[in-house]
Parts: structure tokens; sequence; C-alpha cells
């Protein structure tokens, strides 16, 4: 009887752990684009971009994307629009590991910003790469896992290098970057790195405002969509 017990009880020990579903994967997901703006105007004077009456901090329209914060990790989802054919970017994403430090530093930005990067745990990493299509469309993914270090980019001074931190507090500021047209022998630099194929800058600097057309000729590079999501 006692054998018969035990095995019983064994039994449904097993049962309990396999019918037992598996610890949830905490996950927060980010508000935003709210919506994606242009950061630079696409209406060149020359090139394959007509004059659509676009200016910098307005919508680019049909574009959306996702964010979502998990314990360890992060991914963020970009479909952008209104890309130029046949041209190459970069996806580079500004992360605040925790904006409930970020602060008004006197710039009169509301929110995070670039001057909030060291008192919020913040950096600067890449996080894709694609040459447009005859659409003009490009799917961005990201992925970011606590730890990872920041990159090295951007005019001086140097942004900060905190590593990214997973967090219910994390606020992203995801900017596409153009690189111009491919340019033979340097395509792969063009769609990994911040200064690929780049010889002249067209577009604002960090949190400048003002009238930046897109980059059109090769060797010319410029930030030219904004997506935010907190």
């Amino acid at each position: 009887m006692r054998r018969v017990v035990v095995f019983a009880m064994a039994l449904g020990l097993l049962l309990s752990t396999v019918a037992a579903p598996a610890a949830a994967d905490h996950r927060t997901v980010l508000e935003g684009p709210n919506p994606a703006i242009w950061l630079s105007d696409p209406e060149g004077d020359v090139g394959p971009v007509p004059d659509f009456g676009i200016e910098q901090g307005d919508p680019v329209a049909g574009s959306s994307g996702r964010a979502e914060v998990y314990r360890d990790r992060a991914t963020i989802k970009v479909r952008a629009k209104g890309l130029v054919p046949g041209h190459t970017y970069t996806m580079w994403v500004v992360y605040f590991s925790d904006s409930t430090l970020c602060t008004d530093l006197g710039s009169g930005n509301v929110g995070c910003n670039g001057e909030d990067l060291t008192a919020a745990g913040g950096g600067v990493i890449w996080g894709d790469g694609d040459t447009a299509g005859r659409s003009g469309k490009v799917t961005f993914n990201a992925l970011l896992n606590t730890g990872d270090s920041a990159d090295n980019v951007g005019p001086p001074p140097p942004f900060a290098k905190a590593p990214y931190e997973a967090g219910p507090n994390n606020e992203f500021h995801v900017v596409i970057r153009s690189h111009g047209p491919q340019i033979p022998g340097l395509v792969d630099e063009q769609v990994t790195t911040f200064l690929g194929g780049c010889f002249f800058n067209v577009g604002p600097l960090p949190e400048e405002k003002g009238d930046f057309r897109v980059p059109l000729a090769p060797g010319e590079c410029g930030d030219v969509q904004l997506y935010v999501f907190k």
C-alpha cells in the first residue's frame, strides 16, 4: 500500500509540474510614435524627391512603429515611408533607461532630450539599416539587450555611453538617417555605421531646428525622420 501511495504522490507532482504554465515574460508596450515626424524637408531642388510641401516637424504620412520592453531586452519596429528609392538608411536608437530622471536643463525641449542622456542612463546604439526599394518603404527592426554598450556616434561633445538597461521607464527616440545613394564598395558601411559614405552633412545636428533638405547626392548624409516611444 505504501508503494502505491508514494507512486500516486510522485505521479501527481509530475502532472502538476507539467500542467503548470511557464512564467510569463513581463512586457511593457510603449506609446508611440505620436506621430513620426520629418527632421529634414523632403522637397529637394534636384533628384527624385518631389515637392510635397513638407517641412521639419510635419508628420510622416503612413508611418508606424511599435516598441516593447521585456525584463532584459527591448524590441523596436519602425515602418518608415517617404524614403528615396535606392538610397541607403540607418536606424539609430537614442535610449533613456530611466526617463523619470529627465529634467529641463534649459534647452526648452519638453521631456527627455540630448541633455538628459547622462542623468537618465542614456546612449545611442545602431539598430538596423537597409536600402529603400521602389516604394520608398523600409521596415527597420532593433533589438536592445540589457548591458549593450552605446555606440560612439555624433558630433563633439560625444554622447553619453551608459549601457542600456531594460525597465518600465524606458524611452526611445528612433532616428532614421539617410546616407544618400548607394556608393559602390561602401554600401555595407552605409547601412551599418553612422558615417558610412558620409562626406557632407546636409541634415540637422541633434535637436537643431530649421529648413534642411534630405540628402540627394552621393556622399551626402543627414537625419530625416524621428519616432518617439515612451
